[in-house]
């Protein structure tokens, strides 16, 4: 790893076609600007870490037969999902049906 010093508003210029420049530090915060050429792809070291992991997961899912437990759970989860999808539905129907044939109070007359 190279390790150099930079200061505010300092740059460094990678592979000649981007530039790295430090923007500003504000305690132990470093704000840096990036500037590339639109093709190169610029992510935070944690999300290039999560989508890497989330490739090598999709390659293991489609290589090979759905393991039995992974099968259950996707059968529970949908039965799951939908029972509650139609109760759902069936208590709202059933309180718009109570709601509709209720009928307002008439406001009282005065005498």
């Amino acid at each position: 790893m190279l390790v150099l010093t930079r200061r505010p508003n300092e740059s460094l210029v990678i592979n000649d076609t981007i530039v790295v420049t430090v923007l500003s530090v504000e305690g132990d915060k470093v704000k840096l600007g990036i500037a590339a050429p639109k093709d190169v792809p610029i992510l935070r070291q944690e999300l290039y870490q999560a989508l890497a992991d989330q490739k090598i997961i999709e390659a293991r899912l489609s290589t090979g037969p759905e393991p039995e437990s992974l099968k259950n759970l996707r059968d529970l989860l949908s039965l799951e999902f939908s029972t509650d999808t139609s109760q759902t539905v069936d208590r709202a129907t059933s309180e718009n049906a109570n709601t509709s044939s209720e009928k307002p109070e008439s406001p009282p007359t005065s005498s």
